[in-house]
């Protein structure tokens, strides 16, 4: 039984996401820095002990400082943490940047985690799809079936609310961080996708959450142009102290001629560059004299 914090429906589902998990010989867990997988990884541990590990990829369209949020996530849990190479950035299909790009992204991923499965002699591969996530158009679930990846969390009937207030009962420092896809969700469907633009989006939002203090943004790539997105909740943090001149200033230095700032806005609830211009709202644009 679990502590009494946990109310009777949520810990049904906890127990049936550990039960699902237990049934495997060992099982490698696909970690990143969000609250979902970091859930998974802790049920998992949980229910195998030792036989089980986090894997951790890391490729250029890895967002800066998330490595390191998946590293004391994984020490929190005291799970086994592999942290292994992709090379997604150099396949012609994902770097045309078509509308299933995530299917190429994840395919690499799970042929990965199979290699580490099969190295550890483990049975499963578990990832952190929840029922939310299920009624998105997300090309990467594909790839997760073929490779036959399983989703405890969507099994046992977790909605991504059960999974934070889960998280945060369990102690889980991410238990409230805002989602962070791959930085090539920034840049426009049908865009090529290259090295030196995923750099450019990552050096722009660390300078933009280092300025401003904001949790929640996004900054897509337009070319020259800059959009950052930010929460409606954060949005009133660009008003204060000449806040976009700085802005401005520091993303002209990474290659960035003009900056739109709006508030983000959710056609679906899937993250996606192919619409930014559709739902970015500016309020604020900046160009260079």
């Amino acid at each position: 039984m679990l502590p009494s914090p946990f109310k009777v429906g949520l810990q049904a589902k906890i127990e049936k996401a550990v039960h699902i998990i237990e049934q495997f010989n060992g099982a490698v867990v696909a970690l990143s820095a969000g609250v979902d997988s970091s859930l998974v990884a802790a049920l998992a541990r949980k229910a195998l002990g030792d036989r089980v590990a986090a894997v951790t990829a890391v490729s250029e369209s890895l967002a800066p400082g998330e490595i390191e949020i998946a590293k004391k996530t994984a020490r929190g849990i005291g799970i086994r943490h592999i942290v292994v190479a992709t090379d997604e950035v150099h396949n012609a299909s994902y770097t045309a940047n078509p509308t299933n790009r995530c299917y190429y992204c994840k395919d690499t991923l799970y042929r990965e985690l199979r290699r580490q499965a099969d190295r550890s002699g483990f049975e499963a591969i578990l990832d952190g799809t929840q029922l939310d996530d299920l009624g998105d158009t997300r090309p990467g679930l594909l790839a997760a079936k073929e490779a036959g990846v399983r989703s405890p969390l969507a099994e046992a009937g977790f909605s991504k609310k059960d999974v934070r207030e889960t998280a945060h009962l369990f102690g889980l420092e991410v238990w409230d961080k805002p989602a962070m896809p791959c930085l090539s969700s920034r840049i426009p469907h049908g865009e090529e996708i290259t090295v030196e633009k995923l750099s450019q989006v990552g050096q722009a939002e660390s300078t933009v959450k280092r300025l401003s203090g904001a949790r929640d943004i996004r900054v897509r790539h337009h070319g020259e142009g800059a959009a950052i997105e930010v929460s409606q909740e954060e949005l009133l943090l660009f008003h204060r102290n000449r806040l976009m001149n700085r802005v401005k200033k520091e993303l002209r230095l990474i290659g960035f001629t003009s900056v739109t700032i709006g508030p983000r806005k959710y056609p679906s609830r899937q993250d996606t560059a192919a619409t930014a211009h559709d739902y970015l709202l500016p309020i604020i644009n900046t160009t260079n004299e």
